[in-house]
């Protein structure tokens, strides 16, 4: 009998006897072998809202009017930048499927960025 094989079935067919779950991994791998899959943790839900407030927030610390502004203005203009930026393409990423999209290092990539520039710079 040739290795890996068993009654001429091959050794892929033979891992369904690992259960649904291996099967399902490698299956999420391009059938490749198990400890060749690299999975990088998505961005969690509360991540995900950190990560728009952040940009918000970045975009109207470059708002060069921002600074002589009362409260109550600042607060206007960032509900307005909040509004704006829904029509920014990785916005609308990290608000539509950031917990499936939005990587573990892309969110700390962005969290840390000190402009709107590289926050965007960090989403793929």
């Amino acid at each position: 009998m040739v290795p890996g094989r068993a009654r001429g079935i091959p050794r892929l067919v033979r891992l369904c006897e690992l259960g649904p779950g291996a099967v399902a991994v490698l299956a999420a791998c391009g059938l490749g072998a198990a400890g060749a899959c690299k999975h990088e943790e998505m961005a969690s839900v509360a991540q995900c809202e950190k990560l728009y407030d952040r940009f918000v927030d970045l975009e109207l610390s470059e708002d060069p009017r921002a600074p002589a502004m009362s409260s109550e203005d600042r607060a206007h203009l960032r509900a307005k930048i909040a509004s704006d930026a829904l029509d920014d393409a990785d916005v609308q990423q990290v608000r539509k499927q950031c917990t499936t999209e939005v990587t573990e290092g892309e969110y700390k990539c962005a969290i840390a960025a000190t402009s709107s520039r590289a926050w965007n710079d960090c989403i793929q």
